[in-house]
Protein backbone atom coordinates (compact mmCIF):
# COMPACT_ATOMS: atom_id res chain seq x y z
CA UNK A 1 0.00 0.00 0.00
CA UNK A 2 3.11 2.49 0.19
CA UNK A 3 1.96 4.23 -3.27
CA UNK A 4 -0.88 5.54 -1.31
CA UNK A 5 1.25 6.57 1.73
CA UNK A 6 1.84 10.47 2.26
CA UNK A 7 5.29 10.00 2.88
CA UNK A 8 5.83 8.44 -0.47
CA UNK A 9 3.86 11.36 -2.26
CA UNK A 10 5.81 14.07 0.07
CA UNK A 11 9.32 12.56 -1.35
CA UNK A 12 7.80 12.31 -5.49
CA UNK A 13 7.30 16.42 -4.67
CA UNK A 14 10.77 17.13 -3.21
CA UNK A 15 12.11 15.17 -6.14
CA UNK A 16 10.03 16.52 -8.94
CA UNK A 17 10.77 19.69 -7.69
CA UNK A 18 13.94 19.60 -7.12
CA UNK A 19 14.13 18.12 -10.73
CA UNK A 20 12.15 21.31 -11.84
CA UNK A 21 14.81 23.60 -9.67
CA UNK A 22 17.78 22.13 -11.66
CA UNK A 23 16.02 22.96 -15.04
CA UNK A 24 15.70 26.65 -13.93
CA UNK A 25 11.86 26.12 -12.97
CA UNK A 26 12.10 27.77 -9.66
CA UNK A 27 8.84 29.03 -9.24
CA UNK A 28 7.10 26.22 -10.20
CA UNK A 29 9.52 23.82 -7.95
CA UNK A 30 8.18 25.87 -5.44
CA UNK A 31 4.96 25.44 -5.53
CA UNK A 32 4.86 21.97 -6.15
CA UNK A 33 7.55 21.49 -3.21
CA UNK A 34 5.02 23.39 -0.81
CA UNK A 35 1.96 20.86 -2.65
CA UNK A 36 4.40 18.20 -1.26
CA UNK A 37 4.82 19.80 2.26
CA UNK A 38 0.41 20.66 2.32
CA UNK A 39 -0.49 17.46 1.67
CA UNK A 40 2.07 15.73 4.54
CA UNK A 41 0.64 18.32 6.96
CA UNK A 42 -2.93 17.45 5.73
CA UNK A 43 -2.41 13.56 6.66
CA UNK A 44 -0.05 13.91 9.48
CA UNK A 45 -1.58 16.32 11.08
CA UNK A 46 -5.06 17.33 10.50
CA UNK A 47 -8.37 15.15 11.86
CA UNK A 48 -8.88 14.08 8.88
CA UNK A 49 -6.95 10.71 8.48
CA UNK A 50 -9.03 9.62 12.11
CA UNK A 51 -12.44 11.07 9.97
CA UNK A 52 -11.11 8.90 6.97
CA UNK A 53 -10.56 5.48 9.06
CA UNK A 54 -13.66 6.15 11.41
CA UNK A 55 -16.20 6.54 8.19
CA UNK A 56 -15.21 2.95 7.23
CA UNK A 57 -14.64 1.08 10.99
CA UNK A 58 -18.40 2.41 11.77
CA UNK A 59 -20.20 0.82 8.79
CA UNK A 60 -20.39 -2.78 10.88
CA UNK A 61 -20.55 -3.65 14.54
CA UNK A 62 -18.31 -6.33 16.48
CA UNK A 63 -20.05 -9.61 15.66
CA UNK A 64 -22.25 -11.37 18.65
CA UNK A 65 -24.28 -13.46 17.05
CA UNK A 66 -26.77 -15.94 18.56
CA UNK A 67 -26.14 -19.41 19.98
CA UNK A 68 -28.88 -20.48 18.50
CA UNK A 69 -27.79 -19.49 14.93
CA UNK A 70 -24.32 -21.72 14.33
CA UNK A 71 -23.08 -20.56 10.83
CA UNK A 72 -19.95 -20.97 9.43
CA UNK A 73 -16.90 -18.49 9.65
CA UNK A 74 -14.69 -17.45 6.13
CA UNK A 75 -11.73 -15.78 7.00
CA UNK A 76 -9.92 -13.99 3.88
CA UNK A 77 -6.54 -13.60 3.44
CA UNK A 78 -3.71 -11.26 4.41
CA UNK A 79 -0.32 -12.28 3.72
CA UNK A 80 2.47 -14.24 5.52
CA UNK A 81 5.65 -14.56 5.21
CA UNK A 82 7.74 -17.85 4.38
CA UNK A 83 9.90 -17.87 7.18
CA UNK A 84 11.04 -22.00 8.22
CA UNK A 85 11.94 -20.47 11.78
CA UNK A 86 8.54 -19.40 12.83
CA UNK A 87 5.55 -20.68 13.49
CA UNK A 88 2.53 -20.55 12.03
CA UNK A 89 1.57 -17.93 14.02
CA UNK A 90 4.53 -15.60 13.94
CA UNK A 91 4.24 -16.04 10.04
CA UNK A 92 1.28 -14.23 9.40
CA UNK A 93 0.71 -10.54 9.16
CA UNK A 94 -0.73 -8.75 11.59
CA UNK A 95 -3.80 -8.36 9.79
CA UNK A 96 -4.17 -11.57 9.13
CA UNK A 97 -3.84 -12.77 12.50
CA UNK A 98 -6.64 -10.26 13.78
CA UNK A 99 -8.39 -11.91 11.01
CA UNK A 100 -7.34 -15.33 12.45
CA UNK A 101 -8.15 -14.82 16.11
CA UNK A 102 -11.40 -13.31 15.82
CA UNK A 103 -12.67 -16.04 13.70
CA UNK A 104 -11.35 -18.53 16.76
CA UNK A 105 -13.43 -16.61 18.76
CA UNK A 106 -16.25 -16.86 17.00
CA UNK A 107 -16.21 -20.71 16.65
CA UNK A 108 -15.13 -20.75 20.41
CA UNK A 109 -18.19 -19.15 20.85
CA UNK A 110 -20.45 -21.72 18.55
CA UNK A 111 -18.73 -24.45 20.38
CA UNK A 112 -16.81 -25.74 16.91
CA UNK A 113 -18.32 -25.37 13.24
CA UNK A 114 -16.94 -24.88 9.67
CA UNK A 115 -14.16 -22.54 9.50
CA UNK A 116 -12.80 -21.80 6.06
CA UNK A 117 -9.20 -19.56 5.21
CA UNK A 118 -8.89 -18.04 1.78
CA UNK A 119 -4.87 -16.36 0.66
CA UNK A 120 -2.50 -17.32 -1.99
CA UNK A 121 0.56 -18.05 -2.75
CA UNK A 122 2.67 -14.60 -3.09
CA UNK A 123 5.91 -16.36 -3.78
CA UNK A 124 4.31 -19.41 -5.11
CA UNK A 125 5.84 -21.34 -1.97
CA UNK A 126 2.67 -21.73 0.86
CA UNK A 127 -0.60 -20.27 0.74
CA UNK A 128 -1.32 -17.51 3.19
CA UNK A 129 -4.88 -19.61 3.64
CA UNK A 130 -3.02 -22.81 4.50
CA UNK A 131 -0.53 -21.14 7.29
CA UNK A 132 -3.83 -19.07 8.32
CA UNK A 133 -5.42 -22.98 8.60
CA UNK A 134 -2.46 -23.95 10.92
CA UNK A 135 -1.96 -21.20 12.77
CA UNK A 136 -6.26 -20.94 13.89
CA UNK A 137 -5.44 -25.21 14.74
CA UNK A 138 -2.28 -24.35 16.31
CA UNK A 139 -4.38 -22.48 18.68
CA UNK A 140 -7.52 -24.97 19.39
CA UNK A 141 -8.96 -25.08 15.89
CA UNK A 142 -9.95 -28.57 15.10
CA UNK A 143 -8.45 -29.76 11.28
CA UNK A 144 -11.36 -31.44 10.47
CA UNK A 145 -13.36 -27.97 10.94
CA UNK A 146 -11.34 -26.66 8.44
CA UNK A 147 -11.37 -25.60 4.46
CA UNK A 148 -8.91 -23.94 2.45
CA UNK A 149 -9.08 -21.88 -0.44
CA UNK A 150 -5.30 -21.39 -1.67
CA UNK A 151 -6.27 -19.96 -4.73
CA UNK A 152 -8.19 -16.82 -4.72
CA UNK A 153 -5.51 -13.34 -5.14
CA UNK A 154 -7.90 -10.61 -4.10
CA UNK A 155 -11.37 -9.69 -2.20
CA UNK A 156 -12.90 -10.33 -5.77
CA UNK A 157 -11.35 -14.31 -6.52
CA UNK A 158 -12.24 -15.05 -2.58
CA UNK A 159 -15.87 -14.20 -3.22
CA UNK A 160 -15.73 -16.23 -6.37
CA UNK A 161 -14.46 -19.35 -4.96
CA UNK A 162 -16.74 -19.31 -1.98
CA UNK A 163 -19.53 -19.05 -4.44
CA UNK A 164 -18.10 -21.77 -6.42
CA UNK A 165 -18.12 -23.87 -3.90
CA UNK A 166 -21.07 -23.42 -1.20
CA UNK A 167 -23.48 -21.54 -3.16
CA UNK A 168 -25.35 -18.68 -1.91
CA UNK A 169 -28.69 -20.45 -0.56
CA UNK A 170 -26.67 -20.14 3.55
CA UNK A 171 -25.63 -17.30 5.50
CA UNK A 172 -22.25 -17.31 6.80
CA UNK A 173 -19.54 -15.12 9.10
CA UNK A 174 -17.34 -13.32 6.92
CA UNK A 175 -14.65 -11.96 8.87
CA UNK A 176 -11.95 -9.11 7.76
CA UNK A 177 -9.95 -5.80 8.98
CA UNK A 178 -12.72 -3.36 9.99
CA UNK A 179 -11.24 -0.93 7.15
CA UNK A 180 -11.83 -3.63 4.70
CA UNK A 181 -15.30 -5.12 5.64
CA UNK A 182 -17.05 -2.50 3.45
CA UNK A 183 -16.06 -3.64 0.36
CA UNK A 184 -16.01 -7.18 0.89
CA UNK A 185 -19.49 -6.96 2.01
CA UNK A 186 -20.33 -5.35 -1.12
CA UNK A 187 -18.46 -7.54 -3.20
CA UNK A 188 -20.17 -11.36 -1.93
CA UNK A 189 -23.18 -9.57 -1.75
CA UNK A 190 -23.26 -8.28 -5.49
CA UNK A 191 -22.56 -12.31 -6.10
CA UNK A 192 -25.80 -13.19 -4.41
CA UNK A 193 -24.66 -14.21 -0.92
CA UNK A 194 -25.52 -13.72 2.35
CA UNK A 195 -22.12 -12.62 4.78
CA UNK A 196 -22.91 -11.83 8.18
CA UNK A 197 -19.97 -9.26 8.71
CA UNK A 198 -17.60 -10.04 11.84
CA UNK A 199 -14.80 -7.10 11.90
CA UNK A 200 -11.62 -6.94 13.71
CA UNK A 201 -8.72 -5.14 13.66
CA UNK A 202 -10.18 -2.02 14.41
CA UNK A 203 -7.72 1.03 14.12
CA UNK A 204 -9.79 3.81 16.48
CA UNK A 205 -10.83 2.18 20.12
CA UNK A 206 -12.77 4.73 22.22
CA UNK A 207 -10.53 3.54 25.17
CA UNK A 208 -7.33 5.11 23.97
CA UNK A 209 -8.94 8.63 23.89
CA UNK A 210 -7.91 9.11 20.47
CA UNK A 211 -10.37 11.05 18.89
CA UNK A 212 -9.79 14.41 16.74
CA UNK A 213 -6.97 16.37 17.60
CA UNK A 214 -4.21 17.92 15.44
CA UNK A 215 -1.46 16.48 17.15
CA UNK A 216 1.46 15.48 14.55
CA UNK A 217 1.64 11.65 14.29
CA UNK A 218 2.71 8.76 12.62
CA UNK A 219 -0.17 7.07 13.14
CA UNK A 220 -1.98 9.09 11.31
CA UNK A 221 0.39 8.27 7.87
CA UNK A 222 -0.99 4.73 8.74
CA UNK A 223 -4.45 5.56 8.81
CA UNK A 224 -4.32 7.58 5.34
CA UNK A 225 -1.97 4.79 3.79
CA UNK A 226 -5.15 2.47 5.13
CA UNK A 227 -8.15 4.24 3.95
CA UNK A 228 -6.74 5.61 0.77
CA UNK A 229 -6.12 2.34 -0.04
CA UNK A 230 -9.62 1.18 0.46
CA UNK A 231 -11.15 4.02 -1.10
CA UNK A 232 -9.41 3.51 -4.04
CA UNK A 233 -10.52 -0.29 -4.22
CA UNK A 234 -13.93 0.57 -3.53
CA UNK A 235 -14.08 3.09 -6.51
CA UNK A 236 -12.04 0.25 -8.72
CA UNK A 237 -14.58 -2.44 -7.72
CA UNK A 238 -17.64 0.02 -8.42
CA UNK A 239 -16.13 0.66 -11.81
CA UNK A 240 -14.99 -2.38 -12.94
CA UNK A 241 -16.44 -5.41 -11.56
CA UNK A 242 -19.49 -4.44 -9.57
Amino acid sequence: MSIVNPLTFFWLFIAVSLLLYKFNRKKTAKYIAILGAAQLFLFSVTPLPVFMIQQLEKQYPVYKGSKNEKLPIHILGNGHADDPSLYPTQKLSFQALERVTEGIRIYNYFNHTRISFSGFAVNKKEPTGNVMAKAAVSLGVSSKDTILFPAPRNTWEEAVAYKKRFGTKNKFILVTNATHMPRAMEVFRSMGMQPIAAPTGFFLKKETGYRYNWWPSTAKIIYTEAAAYEYAAQLYYKWFKL
